[in-house]
């Protein structure tokens, strides 16, 4: 694996680790993502530079979230990393949604409560964004993954195209 393979491996192991995942979990899945074909254990750690326990938790914990599979060929993957953050919201929404409804939603049920007028306004605020987050998680849970990444992808590509973030093209 090349230096710029290398530098996206990390990248998503970053990327991964700001989202509540294993680091190497993250390494080994973009490893397995990049090469395209199956990787012996041993193969794994000596590319990442991994110690045989860790690319051990990391497989298993990548093979028990349907994300790798492993054969007497190696370890290989059909999800790419755009599975994997699907499933990483769908444990964050898990996490942090209903939480944050169980905090706010009585707020409102008790007519808010608050005196200061600008610590209601922004409790408000608050829970009108946790409950349109809420209504956009629930109108995103009934597409499929395949037809949510199209969905993204054909914004994004209107985006660059219509100047917006990302756009290779310089600014406008």
């Amino acid at each position: 694996m090349g230096s710029s393979a290398s530098a996206i491996v990390e990248w998503l192991a970053d990327v991964g680790g700001r989202w509540g995942l294993s680091a190497d979990a993250c390494r080994v899945h973009g490893l397995l993502y990049l090469m395209a074909r199956p990787l012996a254990t041993e193969a794994i750690a000596a590319e990442l530079t991994l110690t045989p326990a860790a690319t051990d938790e990391a497989l298993a914990w990548l093979a028990a979230e349907g994300l790798v599979t492993g054969d007497s060929e190696g370890w290989t993957t059909r999800a790419d990393p755009w599975l994997l953050m699907l499933q990483t919201l769908e444990k964050r929404r898990q996490r942090e949604l209903a939480p944050a409804l169980a905090v706010l939603g009585p707020w409102r049920q008790s007519g808010g409560g608050e005196e200061n007028p600008l610590v209601a306004r922004q409790a408000k605020r608050l829970l009108d964004l946790v409950e349109d987050l809420a209504a956009i998680d629930a109108g995103t849970r009934r597409l499929s993954p395949r037809t949510l990444r199209r969905v993204v992808g054909i914004g994004g590509r209107a985006a660059r195209l219509f100047g917006g973030a990302g756009n290779r093209g310089g600014s406008s």
